[in-house]
């Protein structure tokens, strides 16, 4: 009877305590790896979520810089203009970037990202080709806008009128490019 007592007692303190001991350890460690696990899950989802935000982000930086040229595109812009119009019928008398473009940087302020550029069309149009030339402007991928039209008859050809149009563009300024 001693003998089974004392093994019982013996394995009940050298075997099973030590062994459930060790399963406490480890459920709460399982525990504590679950939770960590979950969170990492998390850290993932919002980690694919941000660079998806990020690829969103540069698709429209990319956009907006294709739709905001430096100033360098300025003649490649002016001769686009003028392509909108011949293919409106629209005959160009002139076409050029108001004065105050030519004017020094120091209207420009250091925290400005882009700077608005006037440009004077003169042209001779009948009014329909007129409005499939504002319809142009209106979708092309440039940011533009019309500010000022001037539209007169003209005595020598009464189909054809004589327009004034300033379009405001606008370019990224070349230090922030």
């Amino acid at each position: 009877f001693y003998f089974f007592f004392f093994s019982v007692l013996f394995s009940t303190f050298f075997v099973f305590f030590p062994q459930a001991i060790g399963v406490f350890t480890l459920s709460g460690d399982v525990g504590r790896r679950k939770s960590e696990l979950k969170s990492a899950r998390v850290v993932i989802k919002d980690f694919e979520k941000l660079k998806n935000d990020l690829k969103e982000s540069s698709q429209k930086v990319e956009s907006y810089e294709k739709k905001l040229p430096v100033e360098q595109e300025i003649p490649a812009l002016l001769e686009n203009l003028s392509n909108m119009a011949k293919d409106s019928n629209i005959k160009i008398v002139g076409i050029v970037p108001a004065m105050s473009y030519f004017k020094d940087d120091k209207s420009v302020k250091k925290s400005q990202i882009y700077r608005e550029i006037p440009i004077l069309i003169t042209a001779k149009s009948g009014y329909h080709e007129f409005g499939s030339f504002l319809t142009s402007l209106e979708n092309t991928d440039r940011f533009m806008k019309v500010a000022d039209i001037s539209i007169k008859a003209n005595k020598a050809s009464p189909k054809k009128h004589d327009v004034e149009l300033m379009v405001c563009t606008y370019v990224l300024l070349a230090e922030n490019k």
